[in-house]
C-alpha cells in the first residue's frame, strides 16, 4: 500500500489508516485513490471479515486538501462533484458489504466526517471534534443529503448552516456515534468491537449490512420480499450448515466465508 494510507491485517481484522498527519490527514487526489484501493483489498480479501479506519497523528481526517484544490482553481481544472461520486453512493470511495469501524481521533471535518459516516459503527476520543464545515468555503458536503436517515434532520441542518464543529459526547448524543472513549483506549475499544464481528458468521453480517442499507429506501413489502430472497441463498451457504452443526457439537465455528 502506497504512503497515504497505511494497510494492515491481524487474523481476520484490517486496519486502514489515513497516513498525511502534518495535512491532518486532508484529502487529496492521492489519498482518495489509495483509501478506495485499500477499500477494494479489504473488499476483495475473503479472510478479511472486518476493517478499522483511523487517522495517523492528532486528526482523523480534516476533510478536503484545499490547498490542492486552490492550486487547480488557479490552474484553471474545474472541479466537478459528480465525478468524485460512485455508484449507489455520495461518497468517494467504493461501497463494501463488509462491516467498517471508524476510530476517530481528533478532527473529523468535512470529508472526515463523510469517511466516519461510509463507516457502520463509528467510536471517538473524548477530544475528537466533528464537523461539516464546508460552508465555510462556498463547498458543499453530498454526504449530508443522506445523513438524515442517521440522525435528525435539525441536527444536520445546524452542522451544515452554522459549519461549527461539535464535540465527541454531543456527536454520540445525536446518534452519529457509538462510543466515546479516552484517547488512549480508542483502538483498543475498536479492536475489541471487530473481534467480536470476527467472531460471528462473515456471510450473516455481509447480508445483513446489504439489507438493512438497501432496506432504508425500500417499502416494508420489497424489503420482506429482499430478506427472505437472500436470506435462503444465505441458508444454502457451508457456513449455514457449520452454524448448527458447531452448536449441536458444543464447539466453536470454523467459518469458512462461503
Amino acid at each position: 500500500m502506497a504512503e497515504t494510507i497505511l494497510y494492515e491485517k491481524r487474523d481476520n481484522i484490517a486496519t486502514i489508516t489515513l497516513n498525511r498527519p502534518d495535512s491532518l490527514n486532508s484529502i487529496n487526489r492521492q489519498l482518495r485513490r489509495e483509501l478506495g484501493e485499500a477499500i477494494e483489498e479489504f473488499d476483495g480479501d475473503s479472510d478479511a471479515y472486518v476493517a478499522i479506519i483511523t487517522g495517523a497523528g492528532r486528526a482523523f481526517c480534516a476533510g478536503r486538501d484545499l490547498k490542492e484544490r486552490a492550486t487547480d482553481n488557479a490552474e484553471g481544472i474545474q472541479a466537478r462533484a459528480s465525478a468524485s461520486m460512485t455508484p449507489e453512493s455520495p461518497y468517494m470511495w467504493p461501497r463494501t458489504w463488509k462491516p467498517l469501524i471508524a476510530a476517530v481521533n481528533g478532527y473529523a471535518l468535512a470529508g472526515g466526517w463523510s469517511i466516519a459516516q461510509m463507516c457502520d459503527l463509528r467510536l471517538a476520543s473524548e477530544d475528537a471534534k466533528l464537523g461539516i464545515t464546508e460552508t465555510k468555503w462556498s463547498l458543499m458536503p453530498p454526504f449530508g443529503t443522506i445523513l438524515p436517515k442517521q440522525v435528525p434532520l435539525s441536527a444536520v441542518l445546524e452542522l451544515v448552516f452554522t459549519a461549527e464543529p461539535i464535540t465527541a459526547q454531543r456527536a454520540y448524543d445525536i446518534g452519529f456515534l457509538n462510543k466515546v472513549t479516552p484517547p488512549d483506549q480508542l483502538m483498543d475499544e475498536a479492536m475489541t468491537m471487530a473481534r467480536h464481528i470476527a467472531a460471528n458468521a462473515p456471510l450473516a453480517v455481509q447480508y445483513f449490512k446489504e439489507l438493512a442499507y438497501r432496506g432504508l429506501n425500500m417499502s416494508t413489502q420489497d424489503i420482506s420480499s429482499l430478506t427472505y430472497h437472500m436470506y435462503d441463498q444465505l441458508l444454502t451457504t457451508e457456513d449455514s450448515k457449520e452454524g448448527p452443526r458447531a452448536f449441536a457439537e458444543k464447539r466453536k465455528p470454523n467459518w469458512q466465508g462461503r
